[in-house]
C-alpha cells in the first residue's frame, strides 16, 4: 500500500508540474515575439559603420544572442540599430526571471495553489476517505482514520479553524471550501472513494452534503454526524444512507455508565442490549488474578480486549487465550451491563472471616 502511494504521489508530482510549465506560456511567446521583432529590425538597420546589410539568418543569431545579453557583432551605425542592441537584453532577461518566478510560485509554493494540487492528488488517488469538517469531531476522527493507515482528504469551510494546520501536519491533505459545493466534491474524486464521513456541526448542511454525494454517486457509503436523534433514524431509512449517527445518542450511554461505575470506559449498543467495556486493575485473591483470558471466557463469560502488565503503560490488544493474567495488570473486557457489579465481585479479593 505504502509503494502504491508514493507510485501515486510520483505521479501527481509529475501532473502538477506540467501545470506549472504551462505557467510558462506568456513569457515564452514573449520571448518569441521580441526575437523576431530584433531579427527584423536588425536585418534593416543592424549595418555595422562602413559594413554589409546583415543576412536573415544573422539577424536572427544576433537577436537570439541579444536576448542572453550576448553582444557578438559590432554596434550598428543606425541609431535605431543601436537601440536594439541595447533594449534587446533587457526585455530579454526581464522576460526569463519573470518566467522562473511563475516556475517557483506553482512548484515550491504549494500552499497557495493548494486546491489545485489537493485536486491532482484526489485525481490519482483510490479508496481514499473525504472528510468534511475538522472541527474537533472531525479531527478525532481524521487521527484515527490516519492511525489505521487511510488516506485522507479533508474539506473545512473555516480557514481559521484551529485544527487545519494540525491536518496538514498529520498527513491529510486539506481543502479550504464548502462541501456543500458539489463541484468541490468531484474535484476531490468522490467517484473512486472509499467513504466519506460528514462531520460539521450543522445538521441542515450535513443532510445536504449527504444529497450531493449520493446525486454524485448513489453507493458511496455516508457517515454522518447528526445531533437531532429522530433526524438521524429518519435520514437512515429515507434517504439510504448506511450510518448516521447522533452525537448525544452515541455519549449518552457513556455519559450514563461512567457517571455509575468509573471502570466503565466504553459502550456499544446491540439493540436493546448495552455492552459496556470496563477497565480493572486486577486483584490479588479474586478469580481474575492467576487465571488465563480463556478461562476468563469460559467460565466467567468475559471477553478480554486488551491487557496491560504491572508497571506498564502499553496495552497489548485481544491477548491470546492462553496469556496468564496476575495481580496488578490492567484489564479490559467487554460484559453487559447488567454485569458490571458481577464483574467487580469476580475481580474483588475475598474478605478476611
Amino acid at each position: 500500500m505504502r509503494v502504491v502511494r508514493l507510485w501515486r504521489r510520483a505521479l501527481a508530482e509529475a501532473i502538477f508540474f506540467g501545470r506549472a510549465l504551462r505557467s510558462l506560456t506568456p513569457p515564452i511567446v514573449g520571448l518569441v515575439v521580441i526575437w523576431l521583432v530584433g531579427a527584423i529590425l536588425h536585418r534593416y538597420f543592424g549595418a555595422p559603420p562602413g559594413g554589409p546589410v546583415p543576412s536573415w539568418s544573422t539577424a536572427l543569431f544576433n537577436s537570439y544572442c541579444l536576448l542572453f545579453m550576448e553582444h557578438i557583432f559590432e554596434l550598428p551605425a543606425h541609431p535605431v540599430g543601436q537601440l536594439v542592441q541595447y533594449a534587446q537584453p533587457v526585455f530579454g532577461v526581464f522576460l526569463m526571471i519573470e518566467g522562473v518566478l511563475r516556475l517557483g510560485a506553482q512548484v515550491f509554493r504549494k500552499s497557495e495553489n493548494a486546491l489545485a494540487w489537493v485536486e491532482i492528488m484526489a485525481k490519482v488517488s483510490r479508496g481514499h476517505i473525504v472528510l468534511c469538517g475538522a472541527g474537533n469531531v472531525g479531527f478525532r476522527v481524521l487521527e484515527e482514520l490516519l492511525h489505521l493507515g487511510e488516506e485522507v482528504y479533508v474539506i473545512e469551510a473555516n480557514e481559521d479553524a484551529p485544527f487545519l494546520e494540525r491536518a496538514r501536519s498529520a498527513g491529510a491533505q486539506v481543502v479550504v471550501g464548502d462541501a456543500r459545493d458539489d463541484h468541490l466534491l468531484r474535484r476531490l474524486n468522490i467517484q473512486d472513494a472509499r467513504a466519506i464521513i460528514i462531520a460539521t456541526n450543522n445538521d441542515l448542511a450535513n443532510l445536504e452534503i449527504a444529497m450531493d454525494v449520493r446525486e454524485i454517486r448513489a453507493d458511496i457509503p455516508i457517515v454522518m454526524r447528526l445531533f437531532d436523534q429522530r433526524l438521524a433514524r429518519k435520514v437512515r431509512h429515507t434517504l439510504g444512507i448506511q450510518v448516521s449517527f447522533s452525537t448525544s445518542q452515541l455519549a449518552a450511554p457513556l455519559f450514563a455508565s461512567a457517571a455509575l461505575d468509573p471502570s466503565v470506559v466504553g459502550t456499544h449498543r446491540v439493540g436493546e442490549e448495552l455492552l459496556v467495556v470496563m477497565e480493572l486493575a486486577v486483584a490479588a485473591g479474586g478469580r481474575f488474578a492467576n487465571n488465563t483470558v480463556a478461562w476468563l471466557s469460559q467460565n466467567a463469560q468475559l471477553t478480554v480486549l486488551a491487557l496491560s502488565p504491572k508497571g506498564e503503560t502499553e496495552w497489548a490488544p485481544q491477548p491470546p487465550p492462553g496469556t496468564r493474567i496476575a495481580p496488578g495488570d490492567r484489564v479490559q473486557v467487554l460484559v453487559s451491563s447488567r454485569r458490571v457489579s458481577e464483574v467487580h465481585g469476580l475481580n474483588a479479593a475475598p474478605e478476611a472471616s
